[in-house]
């Protein structure tokens, strides 16, 4: 979410046209995915354009035209904490327009009505895919920026200077101060807002030890690719830590 602010407000700073495409779907209880694969590649080549347009946020990989010639910012998640944060927005705090009433309220009893561990494990193989077509097609790549959403909580300000020298064209220094003094990561759990949790790790708070492991077992290709998990060794002791830690609670 916060994502779709810095571009929107980057587009207006440039100069440049902001496409909001997954946005603007979905509120009109359509799916970019769908339109990807259902319909004739001309509509999707004349969606996109390689000059004069900042386009995001996307929520999954996409096979965009002529990827190589866009400049592409890959800001990805630890997919633990991804899979976490889907289990309290299905569950509780996912917008309803209208037009996606139906789809997201079965989606919403189908999450209440299961427990967060067979929730993760249920979801975590479409997270691992997703997670495997970014390293194939993007991660590595020459015209891509690859920043961690752990950075950007951690470390704003650093953040944003990545993010800021790799554009085309240099943003004025009132945005940069606007991004800095809005940026709020401190934030006190409700699982009823759309900001409940932007910690990194949460997957070490909410799941059990066991299902962290399966976790860590199918994502493993992920976690080293990313630096999720730099050390096997250190993360099976932190692991017996937590498991002592919540054992003693």
């Amino acid at each position: 979410m916060y994502a779709t602010e810095i571009l929107h407000n980057l587009a207006h700073d440039l100069g440049m046209t902001y496409l909001n495409y997954e946005g603007y779907l979905w509120e009109a209880g359509q799916c970019l995915e769908k339109l990807f694969f259902d319909h004739d590649p001309e509509i999707i080549n004349n969606m996109f354009r390689t000059t004069g347009h900042i386009y995001g946020p996307f929520r999954q990989y996409y096979p965009i035209p002529e990827r190589e010639k866009y400049k592409v910012i890959l800001m990805l998640r630890d997919p633990r904490d991804v899979l976490t944060s889907l289990y309290f927005s299905s569950a509780y705090t996912h917008d309803i327009p209208e037009s996606q009433k139906t789809k997201i309220e079965s989606a919403r009893e189908d999450a209440i009505n299961k427990n967060i561990e067979d929730f993760v494990m249920e979801h975590s193989p479409w997270v691992r895919t997703n997670y495997e077509h970014y390293t194939k097609y993007q991660f590595g790549k020459k015209n891509v920026l690859f920043l961690s959403y752990e950075d950007m909580v951690i470390d704003f300000s650093t953040w944003l200077i990545e993010l800021f020298k790799y554009l085309p064209s240099k943003p004025s220094e009132q945005l940069r101060n606007k991004l800095l003094h809005g940026a709020n990561f401190e934030v006190e759990e409700n699982i009823y807002s759309h900001k409940r949790q932007v910690k990194s790790g949460e997957h070490r708070r909410k799941l059990q030890v066991h299902t962290i492991k399966q976790l860590n077992l199918e994502l493993q290709d992920v976690l080293k690719i990313y630096g999720w998990v730099k050390d096997e060794r250190q993360e099976a002791d932190e692991l017996f830590q937590l498991y002592l830690s919540k054992a003693r609670d």
